[in-house]
């Protein structure tokens, strides 16, 4: 048996290290012992105390970054091949690498077990035949001779100076008839005049030309092949020719071609799945919040119903006691005078439990929304103003009418507007925005048992509102439509507000949805169907 091929792959990544393996194991009936380093510093320390017969090494490691790391393994160990590996495909990174001594630029996940182990065997083969190439030009004319790869060589007049046998073989003709001939010669018209400008552009900037082309063989068969055409110089640094090499990737294309489209389809199944799997999540968590809401608002109407009376009574007893204080007597008047407070205060929690339980009747008209966000601006512009808070306005041109009720929607938009203000207490833009579109997928939200599904199709009017504030914390997102749920200070709010505006958009039939920006503050969106037209 042949002693095995002792390889030192540096890779930090245990996927694509077990990979390597099972692609060298299964690939093919020669034996590989395979040393793995997932750090720069590990693989040199290996290669100063051992012999491998070749290096695969990945270009980025934890300890070295790009083209370094394969300056300093070939630094290290000259005379061992030494095969890069990268996930990145760059044609331009390729050429370097081998230029400086790489035996071969193998992109990961896109080499079966057979690609990778005749890339081995190539590197190692190809590395001992570089060192004798240093003592034998004979033997350097002998491989050229055998290469796999066609190989040619032409003077600054583009004729043929010298083809190897692979070449002769694939114009079908002998090396004398091929010498002194352009390729007018040889190929047809148009393939001709491409390959001379190839050659032309080398020649005048002395700069290698590499590209992938799809050609016809002479069976009539679509092939492709990989070109690499070089700048020949003299001893003076005179470009004196070109040499050109290239070889029949049709097998790797196509391999290439079906794993692209193997991995597309992988995409949109697993696309399909988390999507399903995203709509049952969220089809869960609107069925919790909807049964929460039912029955937060069941509970607001009766604890509503219940404290509203005797609140009344204590308002009429310190109102009787207000008018018998007692001349002189400053405390009693202070301490009804905070009694009558926080009986205001309990009454407008109140109050607010029986908007958020409340079944209303709607005095539905057709209305513009932009001006009748306009109009609800005007109530807020005193604070708007005390608070130095620009205000951007983008209204939407032609916007079809929506049918709301309009006290309703100002009071929804007052609210929105206030909780903007007061998330930029040190000033800050607010911007209202208005604009339509039809919808292209079906949507229902969260918590919304009574609100319309918006389908494919229909045509939707839109409302954004827009601060620059601090935004909500992410976990208080999940609660912000919870009644008495408020991150404002104590007297500033009740935590109904928002729960009384959804529940009056869900009336509508429209949604309402407010998310963090990426850029910092709250972007509030409401969704109304456009009104049809009779």
């Amino acid at each position: 048996m042949e002693p095995a091929i002792k390889v030192l792959l540096i890779e930090d990544s245990p996927v694509d290290s077990r990979l390597l393996e099972l692609l060298l194991t299964e690939s093919t009936t020669s034996q590989f012992e395979l040393t793995h380093a997932e750090r720069l510093a590990d693989g040199l320390q290996r290669l100063s105390t051992e012999r491998f017969d070749v290096v695969l090494s990945d270009l980025t490691l934890p300890d070295c970054h790009g083209f370094e790391s394969f300056q300093r393994l070939h630094a290290q160990a000259p005379n061992t091949p030494i095969v890069v590996l990268s996930g990145v495909d760059d044609e331009t990174l390729a050429i370097k690498a081998v230029r400086e001594g790489a035996q071969d630029y193998l992109v990961k996940g896109r080499v079966d077990g057979y690609a990778l182990s005749r890339a081995i065997f190539h590197a190692i083969e190809r590395h001992r035949a570089e060192e004798k190439l240093v003592a034998s030009e004979a033997f350097y004319h002998s491989l050229v001779e055998n290469l796999p790869q066609n190989i040619l060589r032409k003077d600054l007049n583009e004729r043929f100076t010298f083809a190897n046998q692979r070449f002769c073989k694939t114009l079908g003709k002998p090396l004398e008839e091929i010498i002194g001939k352009t390729d007018f010669d040889f190929f047809p018209p148009e393939l001709a005049e491409k390959y001379q400008r190839d050659d032309r552009y080398v020649i005048r900037t002395g700069e290698t030309f590499e590209t992938v082309e799809e050609n016809v063989a002479p069976n009539g068969t679509k092939i492709y092949v990989n070109v690499i055409k070089t700048p020949i110089y003299d001893a003076k640094g005179q470009i004196i020719g070109i040499q050109g090499i290239f070889w029949d990737i049709t097998e790797r294309k196509r391999f290439e071609q079906q794993l692209q489209k193997a991995n597309e389809e992988l995409a949109r199944s697993e696309a399909a799945l988390r999507k399903s799997h995203e709509e049952l999540k969220a089809a869960q968590l609107q069925l919790i919040q909807a049964e929460k809401m039912e029955s937060i608002g069941t509970l607001a109407a009766g604890v509503a119903h219940e404290v509203k009376n005797p609140l009344a009574i204590l308002m009429m007893g310190v109102n009787y006691l207000t008018k018998k204080i007692p001349a002189g007597d400053e405390s009693v008047g202070l301490v009804l005078k905070e009694m009558k407070d926080a009986i205001g205060r309990a009454d407008s929690i109140t109050r607010g439990l029986l908007d958020f339980s409340a079944s209303r009747q709607l005095s539905i008209k057709a209305h513009d929304f932009s001006n009748l966000i306009e109009g609800t601006l005007q109530l807020v512009r005193h604070e708007l103003s005390q608070k130095r808070i620009h205000l951007i306005k983008e209204w939407g041109e032609r916007l079809p009418p929506v049918g709301v009720d309009k006290t309703q929607i100002q009071q929804v938009f007052v609210n929105i507007f206030l909780n903007a203000i007061h998330a930029m207490p040190e000033g800050g833009t607010l911007t209202a925005r208005t604009y339509s579109k039809q919808l292209t997928e079906t949507t229902h939200f969260e918590g919304s048992r009574r609100a319309a599904h918006f389908w494919v199709g229909d045509l939707a009017v839109i409302a954004e509102v827009e601060d620059t504030g601090s935004g909500i914390p992410e976990e208080y997102l999940a609660r912000i439509y919870d009644p008495f749920f408020t991150t404002k200070p104590t007297g500033m709010g009740t935590g109904l507000g928002l729960p009384v505006s959804k529940k009056i958009i869900e009336l509508h039939g429209g949604s309402l949805d407010i998310r963090n920006r990426r850029s910092g503050g709250v972007r509030v969106t409401i969704m109304l169907k456009a009104q049809r037209e009779t």
